[in-house]
């Protein structure tokens, strides 16, 4: 009897819950597998591109008028069959005149090609001679322009003036006109101009607008001519095989013999099919499959369980599954490696916001966790590439696209085009379509393109499949109501390969993303391959406290908090590899801040890990990665590299640097559209700081300028032969602010392509910039506008060693507008702003390109006569390529005559209002010089706090060639000449001076005025070294040429002037002593070698500060 009502109650159970009417239990059954094949064959290409219309209501415009500026009740929507029709209201005695304009962006318009404008329009009364309507103007302006032109003229990029039937009151008259412009137009607002005869009387009057629509005129479509075939000039960037991953159906899982079915009681313990209101365990020991007659398609199950020694095991066929949540200790199988699925298979995970852990502890609830010891692979099929490039531009209107790869998508497919734009969040023109038709490497949409997209020779935009035939989503309602998805936990291993993950990620909730590796250790097979995430509320990919995985192939569109998420520092040896991410947004306000400190943020329910306020693409935290052909759109930053100085998180005890690592591999990535929210963001990113706060507990990140000791095995040591350059290999970066950003000790950027940046890169401490092409302007129009500044490569001011090599720089066109070098395209630009920080010789250039750069546009130097790092730029041109002296290795030297060493070897540019002198023998150095109650080591000095000059002497030099001293210490000029201090106070009782920057085989010959009958004590220290080596006594010697041919140990004092030839021998020449690349070199400075000179005068009293009374300014003999 027993029996018989289990029987009874599990055939009740079936037929309500599943769907098919059939669903056999036999062992060997196993329901059709899906087809491969795309469930719909694609139409053939079109011929003819039809016309698309792009339509403006009401809540696409604005009202303007002459100092006024609409407010709700000038243009309103009208409710009427028409959703486009709106109404214009007018107060009374209104201006003669007044502008409709475009919220958002005219379409792009192509030169030459005609297209067309038209409205519907009828007045809200019968006509009068008061405000009569003339005529109406229809305008191009560039976006910025109109939020001026009310109040100081704007010239449109385009307009014209027309007339039409404007009379009636009845009913609606359509007006059209046609238009091209004369030249490319890529961003724009259109605004239409309608004009009166007279301003109108006292009464309040409107006129209707319906169907106002700009369209792109339908027309043949022919295959572009230059289709795109590499993607680069210069830099490689790898792509992955354009094979398909091998695959063997005999070894699909739902064949295997040992399965039990899920709908069979006797697969059951209780003998009872679960219903979707249980915690389902599956039975031990058992490989359970799972059918889509096997449940309830509508229904949301609880939870299933799946234990260390049991398989859920999924048939290959369309269906979906609604479920809070699924713990496995065991094997969840759908498809493997070598057996993807073709299904669809549609995973939906409901719950509202909780903190609860229901999947099991630590785990959370909404999702999947896989438990340490349980596996997990789903395997969907394989759309290869999952992404590729334009390969041609794209306008809008356009309906097809041609693309730089075959690609196997499929007909009804969502596909992605990024934004060709710089300032991605701030104008979202990444654009969603939908396939229509597709052959190769031509794709067809359902609906016309709204944007321009660039796909020309010097770079060309991402074009990504949104789509898979397996999802895992969360629900729809809660997930976005409170940013609260799915998500999918991993403790074990994992294996993912296209899927996608829609509406996944729990905002602020740590732990709770996307697809996510968590404390897993080290892995052996792990992967996440060709998956997409879309509309995540948190992050994309995670790795967290887990090595060796690889992420490969993926996409990821639209996403809250840093995406590509390596999470505690002490992740290393995974590979990231031909991964996308576009359009990622930071958590709350994006940080900012009007200098390099940048902002301070911290932990707090709103922003649970504070770095997310610079949300960016890829974010690593320890760079022993291989990160190769990976590619990043939108974004703070493209790819962020923060400083830790130790471990965070679960991690906090690990005794680790993670900021101490090198870069394991990076190789072949590209950025662009990202790092213009603070004033020195990038698309590359090494800088910011992320610690753990132990008395508060909480973390805290600050965004600005930290730097990085990158060494050997990641530990720290003042041993140099640890040393490690940070390498940038193959890299390319569009449409960003500073290109790439390293704040760290040491960099290497070898093979770079630049297009469209501020600048290229901005590197610090020991920096190799070398092969590479930095184009200040490319044929995309999106990026040509008079506000960018573009700049080939800025050369710091301080304690740097910068090193460029073999660039070509293109495109560098005067900007009629600007006032200063800063603010110009130019080359070089030099970093002129402060007294304090001065340039010693720091920059050196070799193999220097030029391309379509006017004369102008070389070298921007502004001349700030209060500001050291003006009065002391300099470089070596060690080859004449970059001031156009080929074979010449050359001097570069600011404004100041300071620099004119030779009469016959110097010319001023006043271009760049620099001195431009042959090298030979000279070279540049530095010393500092610091005298008790004047010039005081550390201390720091307003501008213009000058205490007297240095002057060039000797070697036929008559006239004087100065520059000013000030209180901040630091004097760089031409080395191998006579130096000549005078002091306006006078000269003191006792100076060092340190020999900063004064190489093996260079000297300076330095002259001192004092007052005759005055006797010296010189000697030197070596500071740091033992026992001072090196240190001497100098003597007295019989006439300043001896000392000037002498070793430095002898000095000479002629009754007017102390003459020292200023040497360092603790300098050999060894290339230790200086920063070495290409052939060309920094030399470094030495810490610290002195000269101490003290002074005594038995007839002459010094003051009270220690100095004896000034001199006349006398210049040496020219003849020394």
């Amino acid at each position: 009897m027993n029996k018989i009502i289990i029987l009874l109650i599990n055939i009740l159970f079936l037929t309500s819950v599943i769907k098919s009417d059939v669903c056999p239990i036999d062992s060997s059954w196993r329901p059709t597998p899906a087809s491969i094949n795309p469930p719909i064959t694609s139409p053939p290409l079109p011929t003819t591109q039809a016309a698309s219309d792009i339509v403006y209501g009401a809540n696409d415009l604005y009202y303007m008028a002459f100092y006024y500026v609409t407010t709700p009740n000038n243009l309103q929507d009208v409710v009427s069959d028409n959703d486009s029709e709106f109404t214009v209201n007018f107060p009374a005695y209104s201006p003669n005149y007044f502008y409709i304009v475009s919220k958002q962006s005219a379409p792009s318009l192509k030169a030459n090609v005609t297209y067309q404008f038209s409205f519907d329009f009828k007045l809200g009364q019968p006509s009068s001679p008061i405000g009569k309507i003339e005529n109406m103007t229809l305008s191009i302006y560039q976006p910025g322009d109109t939020d001026y032109i009310l109040w100081s003229y704007r010239a449109p990029t385009y307009a014209k003036t027309f007339t039409g039937d404007f009379t009636s009151n009845t009913d609606f008259k359509t007006t059209s006109i046609t238009f091209s412009v004369p030249f490319d137009i890529g961003l724009s607002i259109f605004i239409l101009q309608v004009n009166r005869s007279i301003a109108t009387g006292s009464e309040i009057t409107n006129v209707f607008y319906r169907n106002m629509k700009i369209t792109v005129l339908s027309k043949p479509i022919v295959t572009p001519p230059n289709l795109v075939v590499k993607d680069s000039e210069l830099v490689y960037l790898p792509k992955p095989s354009a094979t398909l991953d091998p695959q063997d159906a005999t070894t699909c899982p739902y064949l295997a013999t040992d399965l039990v079915h899920w709908h069979n009681p006797s697969t059951w313990p209780s003998s009872l099919v679960p219903s979707p209101s249980d915690i389902i365990t599956l039975p031990a020991g058992k490989r359970v499959l799972i059918s889509p007659c096997s449940i309830s398609q509508t229904q949301i199950y609880q939870k299933i369980i799946i234990p260390p020694t049991s398989e859920l095991v999924f048939a290959d066929s369309n269906f979906t599954m609604n479920i809070k949540d699924i713990y496995v200790q065991g094997k969840f199988i759908m498809g493997t490696t070598k057996c993807r699925y073709n299904a669809n298979i549609n995973i939906i995970f409901h719950g509202s916001k909780s903190f609860e852990n229901t999947i099991a502890p630590f785990f959370g609830s909404k999702g999947i966790a896989v438990a340490a010891g349980g596996f997990i692979s789903v395997h969907g099929k394989q759309y290869h590439s999952s992404w590729t490039k334009l390969a041609a531009t794209v306008w809008s209107g356009d309906r097809v696209i041609y693309v730089q790869d075959n690609v196997n998508w499929e007909v009804g497919q969502e596909v992605l085009i990024a934004t060709s734009i710089f300032k991605d969040e701030e104008d979202n023109q990444n654009e969603v379509m939908t396939i229509k038709s597709i052959s190769g490497r031509v794709i067809e949409f359902t609906k016309p393109i709204k944007f321009y997209h660039y796909g020309g020779s010097e770079y060309q935009v991402e074009v990504a499949l949104l789509s898979r035939r397996i999802v895992f989503q969360g629900d729809e309602v809660s997930s976005q109501q409170d940013s609260f998805g799915g998500h999918i936990l991993i403790s074990g291993e994992g294996q993912f390969a296209g899927v996608q993950l829609k509406r996944m990620g729990q905002k602020n909730v740590k732990a709770r993303y996307p697809l996510h590796y968590h404390l897993a250790g080290v892995v052996n097979n792990s992967y996440i391959s060709d998956c997409v995430v879309t509309k995540s509320y948190y992050r994309c990919y995670t790795i967290h406290g887990t090595n060796n995985v690889t992420l490969t192939r993926n996409v990821a569109f639209d996403a809250f908090g840093h995406c590509y998420y390596l999470e505690d520092g002490v992740e290393q040896n995974n590979i990231l590899s031909y991964n996308f991410g576009a359009f990622v947004h930071t958590i709350g306000e994006p940080a900012s801040g009007g200098s390099q400190t940048g902002e301070t943020f911290y932990q707090n329910e709103n922003l649970t890990q504070p770095a997310d306020s610079a949300s960016g693409c890829f974010y690593i935290t320890n760079s022993w990665n291989t990160i190769i052909g990976n590619s990043a759109s939108g974004g703070w930053a493209g790819f962020s590299f923060p400083n830790l100085e130790k471990p965070i998180g679960n991690h906090r005890d690990i005794n680790m640097e993670p900021q101490a690592w090198n870069t394991k591999v990076f190789e072949g990535n590209t950025a662009h559209s990202s790092g213009y929210q603070w004033i020195s963001g990038s698309s590359i990113y090494v800088g910011g700081k992320l610690t753990f706060d132990e008395e508060a507990g909480i973390l805290v990140y600050n965004t600005g300028r930290f730097s990085r000791e990158t060494c050997k095995d990641g530990i720290f040591s003042w041993d140099s032969m640890t040393y490690e350059w940070m390498r940038f290999n193959n890299t390319k970066i569009f449409l960003s602010n500073f290109g790439l950003q390293h704040w760290g000790s040491r960099v290497e950027v070898v093979n770079l392509e630049s297009y469209d940046n501020n600048r290229p890169a901005t590197l610090f401490g020991d920096a190799w910039l070398s092969n590479a092409i930095v184009d200040g302007q490319t044929g995309n129009i999106l990026s040509k506008s008079n506000l960018y500044k573009r700049q080939g490569f800025q050369l710091y001011d301080t304690y740097v060693t910068t090193i460029l090599s073999h660039i070509t720089f293109r495109n560098f066109i005067e900007n009629p507008t600007s006032i200063y070098p800063d603010d110009d395209n130019v080359v070089i630009i030099a970093l002129t702003f402060s007294d304090i920080y001065k340039p010693q010789f720091i920059s050196s250039l070799v193999n220097i390109t030029l391309q379509n750069v006017p004369t102008s546009q070389i070298i921007g130097h502004k001349i700030v006569n209060d500001s050291g790092s003006s009065r002391f730029f300099n470089l070596i041109d060690w080859d004449g390529s970059l001031i156009g002296n080929p074979g010449v290795p050359t001097i570069v030297g600011s404004h100041e005559k300071w620099w004119k060493y030779s009469d016959a070897l110097c010319h001023f540019q006043p271009d760049w209002t620099v001195w431009v002198c042959d090298k030979g023998s000279k070279s540049v150095g530095n010393i500092e010089i610091y005298m008790p109650n004047l010039i005081v080591r550390g201390q720091q000095y307003e501008y213009g706090s000058y205490v007297g000059s240095v002057s060039l002497f000797g070697e036929g030099i008559s006239e004087i060639r100065k520059t000013n001293i000030s209180k901040n210490a630091g004097i760089t000029g031409i080395l191998n000449m006579g130096w000549y201090l005078y002091l306006t106070g006078g000269s003191p009782t006792y100076l060092e001076l340190w020999v900063a920057q004064v190489p093996f085989g260079h000297y300076i010959f330095m002259a001192i005025p004092y007052p005759a009958g005055t006797v010296f004590n010189i000697y030197t220290e070596n500071r740091w070294a033992w026992e001072n080596a090196f240190g001497f006594n100098a003597t007295l010697g019989t006439s300043a040429a001896q000392v000037r041919a002498g070793n430095g140990t002898i000095y000479y004092f002629d009754q007017s002037n102390l003459f020292i030839k200023i040497v360092n021998p603790a300098r050999f020449g060894d290339p230790s002593e200086s920063f070495n690349r290409a052939g060309v070199k920094v030399d470094y400075v030495y810490w610290e070698y002195f000269y101490h000179i003290h002074a005594s005068n038995p007839n002459v009293q010094p003051n009270a500060d220690g100095f004896y009374p000034s001199f006349a300014y006398n210049l040496p003999s020219s003849t020394l």
